[in-house]
């Protein structure tokens, strides 16, 4: 007799049991699928293919290496400077505030601003009726002593005076002197005049003015002789001598380049911030520049001429640069000389004419084949 229940339990134990087989079963093919889909993707990511002989074993790789693509510059001679580098500002060799010697009222201004003036031409005149009168007192009593001595000097001679009275004669005439000199130094110092050829730059007071000693009455330039001073820094105390030439450049002007000399150099360095005092003479014929003007400085401390030169670009470490034979970059180690912003002298391992890469060789290795291309131009 058949028990109820037992027949569709049975039933449903094997159904479950089948499941469990196809499910591993599955599982176990989708992991080979996964374990081949994994070798191929890791010889994709190489880039190589196996290629497989009749005997089974691999072959050598004959994957072809495409060139490295170069842009390369030819090795030629020509001219390079070391130059030292600067800014500072023009000024004049002699610019002097011109101020009254004596207090009084401005009677005269002669000059305006922009007028040139000689050594000793009249500036301005002061208020001087009282000086002139003294003056001419002085003159007046200065001439009659001068009468009374010769006087005097006459009646020595004859024995008609002692040699005491004489010398008394002579002492007077003396002080008669002195107070002319002294009343026409004051007089002079009412008539203000320029103490050297110069450019009046500014006029700084008006006729009917009180003159003072301590307020200027004009600026005096002399844009003749124009210089410049720098302060450079100690590491540049053996590049820079006397008679070195200079490069001036200005924006303010137009064809603003100038010509320079190195005048002078201070023999000393300055302990608080470790620079030395420079003195440029500048050869400006023209008086284009004008004091206060800012300008670049270019001291051309070295130059070489008919030398190698390669940009500096193409240089590796330890100076080092790679050059182009048959399609074939070559490491090579050189000596440099002279440097200046974008090329450097080559003393040592190149010859006129070699191809050196300066694009696309940073890292690359010896003897790696190239092909050289021009450079993009630019948009």
């Amino acid at each position: 007799m058949r028990r109820p229940g037992v027949l569709p339990l049975i039933m449903r134990l094997s159904r479950t049991a089948a499941t469990a087989a196809c499910i591993a079963f599955l599982a176990a093919f989708v992991a080979a699928g996964c374990g081949d889909a994994s070798s191929e993707a890791a010889e994709g990511e190489t880039g190589e293919e196996k290629v497989v002989g009749k005997d089974g074993e691999a072959e050598a790789d004959t994957t072809e290496v495409l060139p490295v693509p170069v842009n390369v510059y030819e090795a030629s001679l020509g001219t390079i400077s070391d130059v030292v580098l600067t800014t500072a500002s023009v000024e004049a060799d002699r610019d002097a505030q011109i101020f009254p010697r004596t207090t009084a009222m401005i009677e005269e201004m002669r000059v305006e601003e922009g007028d040139y003036v000689k050594r000793g031409d009249v500036l301005a005149v002061l208020e001087n009726d009282e000086e002139e009168v003294t003056l001419a007192r002085a003159a007046a009593i200065r001439d009659a002593r001068k009468q009374e001595f010769d006087r005097s000097e006459a009646m020595l001679e004859g024995q008609l005076i002692s040699e005491v009275d004489h010398e008394a004669k002579e002492r007077e005439l003396i002080m008669a002197r002195a107070d002319w000199e002294s009343a026409r130094v004051a007089f002079d110092k009412t008539t203000i005049r320029a103490p050297f050829g110069g450019t009046i730059t500014e006029r700084h007071q008006n006729v009917g003015n009180m003159a003072r000693p301590g307020d200027a009455l004009f600026t005096l330039v002399d844009l003749n002789t124009l210089l410049i001073y720098t302060h450079l820094p100690e590491m540049e105390w053996s590049h820079v001598a006397s008679g070195q030439q200079v490069i001036l450049e200005t924006e303010t002007l137009p064809d603003g380049t100038f010509n320079g000399t190195i005048h002078r150099v201070s023999s000393i360095i300055n302990p608080q911030n470790g620079t030395f005092k420079v003195t440029i003479r500048i050869d400006d014929p023209g008086w284009r520049l004008k004091p206060g003007m800012f300008v670049k400085v270019t001291i051309l401390a070295d130059q070489h001429e008919g030398v190698l030169l390669i940009p500096k670009i193409a240089l590796l470490e330890d100076d080092e640069v790679f050059t182009v034979k048959d399609s074939v970059a070559t490491r090579v180690a050189l000596t440099l000389g002279l440097q200046d912003a974008d090329f450097t002298e080559i003393q040592e391992g190149l010859s006129p004419g070699d191809l050196v890469v300066i694009a696309g060789h940073r890292s690359m290795k010896d003897s790696t084949r190239v092909k050289i291309v021009a450079p993009e131009a630019p948009e």
